[in-house]
């Protein structure tokens, strides 16, 4: 389940950017709303998708109808060449995609019956499908084609994968769960109004936003530095490689870190490596910054998961972590790929269409040492002894 779930956004996500401006021959800015609209449906879709699993049918059930919907409307975006089209159809696509992860998540835990000794191990697997996909698509059904001829062929591969995980959950039987806590959210809501929590929820989207640069400019940016199309995809899953190893190491940093300084320590990575993008265009420095993707989440996204964990109770866990949510995967992203969108259109050349990458990517790195400043003289760190 967790590999064909991260096969999906996995076939597309690195080279949907590119997809749509060489293939589609969409201007930046369109390209920017279009990868946009899942960020704008993950801030609504996983509440809704929550409140009915929980209501009305299943988990499990809700990730199928969710996976054949999504299955379906990639398929239909494939046959698409209309912008209005395009950008109404993924939305519906997010609408329906969006919830999955949360589903997949509770479905998991779910079918374990020691969640803290399995699910990390589960979870893994998710990353080995993100990898696989860029390495078998990207690398060996995109080697010796012409440029630009088998790539949209990643939007059905992410459909099929759709369709097929979809499938796959009828097999899983229902496991019947202990009664969720109410969610208090005046509760929530109090905890936010903490300073600290505030600022978090504040940090948390502007980094989101850089965040989406990455995503938005990366395979334009190796393409027009001429880097083999067939290892675009295997060059970017360096990431997801480097973010299992850090992950590993988080443990046992936060152990010897305060929360505040791994929070700095990620936000600071992600700058620097916009600064390699930005001054070092030969390609060991580019994947040297994509490796330092690892640090970047991990260091900073997954610490301010941790802080909001210890810091709730358990009627506001889980609303809290709602919010920290919307904030890293719904309103940043929105913001993010808008803006690097728009950024990408101002710094076009019209006379040859190639982009200022240089200006780009110093775009997220000026915003990321803002975030840096603000999180260094504004965050105070509360313990939990304290809290």
């Amino acid at each position: 389940m967790m590999f064909l779930q991260y096969v999906v956004p996995g076939a597309t996500v690195p080279i949907l950017s590119l997809y749509l401006k060489d293939n589609l021959g969409f201007p930046s800015y369109q390209a920017g709303i279009i990868m946009a609209m899942p960020a704008a449906a993950a801030i609504l879709a996983p509440l809704l998708a929550s409140r009915v699993a929980d209501h009305w049918i299943s988990a499990s059930r809700m990730l199928m109808l969710c996976h054949a919907l999504a299955g379906l409307a990639m398929l239909a975006l494939y046959h698409v060449r209309s912008f209005p089209v395009f950008v109404s159809l993924y939305f519906v696509y997010g609408i329906c995609f969006a919830p999955t992860f949360g589903l997949t998540n509770a479905v998991a835990l779910q079918h374990t019956v020691d969640a803290k000794r399995d699910f990390g191990g589960i979870r893994l697997w998710g990353t080995v499908g993100w990898v696989a996909v860029a390495w078998v698509f990207g690398y060996f059904w995109l080697r010796g084609a012409a440029p630009g001829i088998r790539l949209p062929h990643a939007l059905p591969v992410s459909g099929l994968a759709s369709l097929a995980l979809a499938a796959f959950t009828v097999t899983l039987r229902e496991s019947p769960g202990g009664e969720a806590p109410v969610t208090r959210y005046s509760e929530v809501l109090r905890l936010f109004m903490r300073p600290e929590m505030l600022l978090l929820c504040v940090l948390n989207f502007l980094n989101g936003a850089c965040h989406q640069f990455y995503y938005f400019g990366m395979s334009p940016f190796l393409a027009q530095t001429q880097f083999p199309g067939r290892f675009i995809m295997p060059g970017m899953s360096i990431g997801q490689i480097s973010e299992v190893i850090v992950l590993g190491i988080l443990g046992w940093s936060l152990g010897r870190l305060s929360m505040k300084t791994a929070m700095l320590l990620g936000v600071l990575a992600q700058g620097v490596r916009m600064v390699l993008f930005a001054f070092f265009e030969n390609h060991a420095a580019v994947l040297a910054g994509v490796a330092l993707h690892g640090f970047c989440y991990a260091f900073f996204f997954t610490t301010a998961y941790l802080y909001v964990e210890i810091h709730s109770t358990q009627e506001t866990r889980a609303g809290a972590q709602q919010v920290l949510t919307v904030m890293i995967s719904g309103a940043g992203p929105l913001a993010g790929f808008l803006l690097a969108g728009w950024t990408a259109q101002f710094l076009t050349d019209p006379a040859t269409g190639l982009v200022d990458y240089r200006g780009f990517w110093l775009v997220p790195a000026g915003l990321c040492a803002a975030i840096a400043l603000w999180l260094a003289l504004g965050f105070r760190e509360r313990t939990t002894r304290t809290a």
